[in-house]
């Protein structure tokens, strides 16, 4: 199984608006087969008043520049037509400040005040999230403060209130029975206090569902594995980070580490992927990979264990350096062509690092057989043929510290792969080894 990230605003334009829609995924789905795609994540379509989505004020509808319940529908059988499964994103642990139910809370509706968290007399009200130090308490003008961990425009639900999860549990039903194939669920570990709470709470809520159900749980290994066993599939951030610092820093320590603790003897399986909208570009990883370096790191993705996962323009060495507040420059408009200037290319802002001629379009780079985009496209070929390496097992056969060996197998399959992290050719049992290539035997 292989899966692809899709920012919708940028990836394909359906109606000449220069904003990516459900029209111009439909049109993008023979590039998506040609790909090797099984699934595509689609981050969140609900209608929202941010760029990136996460801030829903209305479930039940889409975002209006992305197009009509009947384009998304049209949308959904290209995509099943062509065996390609569509994974939403669903930021259901809170919604958007204008969302209706905040506000008729705002106006004093006591049946949706309590659909939210509000501060009481002995609440901390300069209470800090973990990550990064910011306040979790925001005042309103009448005095009052409402919890939101994400900031003030996603006031965060109340899960106490059982109400609240049978509104989230009714519109789950709804979207599948739309015909969407499953959900990423958006901030999953900070639905409840505490692991064990968590890890009940989404036993409870998939209790009856049937999909493919990926978890944002970016957080130490005790806390994935104990999530893991109810979604089944785990976004791995672990090894996200050690294959990119593994290629960086030519030493394979950080990578065998983090596979020991967060890719073998699992009873899920972990998605792994290379970078995603909150990080930086895999090309731009530590100031900026070398073409070679990114190759390498693609190749350490698709030959381990689990789903490799794309963020759309990976595949292409796009570039990226997260910033805060302007998170938008990750989200560059995907370039189809090197002048940007073709039926279906997005253009809803001027690109920050990937803009026309260069040299990271789709037709620039299926002209070159040493592109990056011909490397993805060898890799996801070679696991479209070896799809029981997704729940293989894993034997370190040699750990040095530039080369890298295991094999992977199951009770029907062997095969040895060869890593070389370091910029000098390299032999081991007969296998002779460029600087940054993947072998498999």
């Amino acid at each position: 199984m292989i899966g692809y990230q899709i920012y919708v605003r940028s990836f394909r334009d359906g109606n000449l608006d220069g904003v990516g829609d459900f029209r111009g995924l439909k049109n993008a789905v023979s590039y998506l087969k040609e790909l090797g795609i099984d699934f595509v994540w689609l981050m969140p379509v609900f209608s929202s008043i941010s760029f990136h989505g996460y801030d829903v004020v209305d479930f039940y509808s889409f975002k209006a520049e992305y197009g009509s319940v009947r384009e998304f529908k049209e949308m959904l059988e290209a995509f099943h037509d062509s065996g390609i499964k569509v994974v939403l994103d669903l930021p259901i642990h809170h919604t958007g400040f204008l969302h209706t139910w905040f506000q008729k809370a705002l106006k004093g509706d006591p049946h949706y005040r309590d659909y939210y968290v509000w501060a009481n007399k002995e609440t901390d009200l300069d209470e800090r999230r973990e990550w990064d130090g910011e306040k979790i308490w925001h005042p309103l003008e009448d005095g009052r403060f409402y919890r939101g961990l994400f900031g003030p425009f996603s006031p965060d639900l109340n899960y106490d209130n059982p109400q609240v999860f049978d509104e989230m549990k009714k519109l789950v039903l709804h979207l599948l029975d739309m015909g969407v194939d499953g959900f990423r669920f958006d901030a999953a570990k900070h639905m409840r206090d505490t692991i064990e709470q968590n890890v009940r709470f989404w036993k409870y809520f998939l209790s009856d569902l049937k999909g493919i159900f990926l978890a944002e749980i970016w957080a130490e290994a005790r806390m994935v594995d104990e999530h893991g066993r109810i979604f089944g599939y785990m976004l791995n951030f672990d090894t996200s980070h050690c294959i990119k610092e593994a290629v960086w820093k030519e030493n394979t320590r950080v990578l065998i580490e983090s596979i020991e603790r967060a890719v073998v003897g699992k009873d899920y399986l972990p998605v792994n992927f290379t970078s995603n909208h909150d990080m930086s570009r895999l090309a731009s990883f530590e100031g900026g990979f070398s073409k070679e370096k990114i190759k390498l790191s693609i190749s350490i993705l698709f030959t381990l264990p689990g789903v490799p996962l794309v963020f759309y323009g990976d595949e292409l060495g796009m570039k990226g350096i997260y910033q805060k507040p302007n998170t938008e420059v990750v989200l560059d408009p995907f370039p189809w062509n090197e002048s940007m200037c073709v039926e279906g290319q997005t253009f809803w802002k001027w690109p920050a690092y990937n803009g026309p001629f260069s040299g990271v379009s789709v037709e620039y780079q299926k002209k070159d057989p040493d592109s990056i985009l011909s490397h993805t496209l060898g890799w996801t070929r070679f696991r479209k043929e070896n799809q029981w390496i997704d729940r293989a097992k894993l034997e370190f056969l040699c750990k040095e510290d530039k080369f890298l060996v295991y094999r992977l197998y199951d009770d029907q399959h062997s095969l040895k792969v060869f890593h070389n992290l370091s910029g000098e050719e390299v032999v081991f049992e007969g296998v002779k080894m460029k600087p940054y290539k993947t072998e498999v035997v």
